[in-house]
């Protein structure tokens, strides 16, 4: 990776300027201000969500712009391995004919450069399909799970994962949305979803899960969208 870098320019960056900040801009500063002002933000203290949700954005991207200018050679070796790890999954998922879909850390670029700020670009989505993708298939999930912490959407379907496959997966700990229809998947792969806690929507049609699996997750997941036809594919 060819390392570019420009200097601050006179004018702060939004993100500091949300959180309330002037330079010079240190870590302590900054998870101060934003502790500050997430008390009276978050949506359990009257806040909006998405205001909420922007708040934390900017958290995020001021935090890595101080830890990089605090010490660029510490903040590079710490996120490099996420980056090599991350690397791995997209090369394996693709090799496989899978498809994944990326996040640019679109505000950290002008700070940083472009060779810097790939590295906190997170991968968001996976999609696996085909009767050729097995169990074994899910296995670079568990050599490299750090590069897997912002992973929201997994797609299965019509692949040849089991059930017991499933375990495989359980440290996605972000993943809202698993589809996993026309799979062989049965009730014993429900032991595994039940440990992914953002999980929100879940497609099992044409699954071996009977009615005893869908009983048991409605009353044990009670907000879960669970589709259980073709036709509720999330896009």
């Amino acid at each position: 990776m060819t390392a570019s870098f420009r200097a601050e320019p006179f004018q702060r960056p939004e993100f500091m300027i949300q959180l309330g900040l002037k330079p010079p801009y240190s870590p302590d500063d900054v998870k101060q201000a934003y502790r500050q002002k997430a008390k009276l933000a978050h949506p359990d203290a009257g806040g909006d969500p998405q205001a909420y949700m922007a708040l934390h954005d900017a958290y995020e991207e001021a935090l890595d712009y101080a830890l990089f200018h605090a010490g660029r050679r510490d903040w590079i070796a710490e996120e490099m391995d996420r980056y090599i790890q991350r690397v791995a999954v997209v090369a394996d998922v693709e090799s496989r004919g899978g498809q994944v879909s990326m996040q640019r850390f679109e505000g950290l670029r002008p700070w940083v450069g472009e060779d810097f700020a790939q590295l906190k670009d997170k991968l968001i989505a996976i999609h696996l399909r085909g009767p050729e993708i097995t169990d074994e298939a899910l296995d670079v999930f568990i050599d490299n799970g750090d590069a897997l912490q912002d992973v929201q959407m997994l797609d299965l379907a019509h692949s040849g994962v089991t059930g017991e496959g499933l375990a495989r997966i359980q440290e996605l700990q972000a993943l809202s949305a698993l589809d996993l229809h026309d799979t062989p998947v049965d009730n014993r792969g429900l032991d595994f979803i039940f440990r992914l806690p953002n999980l929100d929507w879940l497609h099992i049609g044409g699954t071996q899960v009977n009615w005893r699996g869908r009983m048991k997750l409605k009353l044990a997941r009670p907000g879960l969208n669970v589709a259980t036809t073709t036709s509720g594919r999330r896009r």
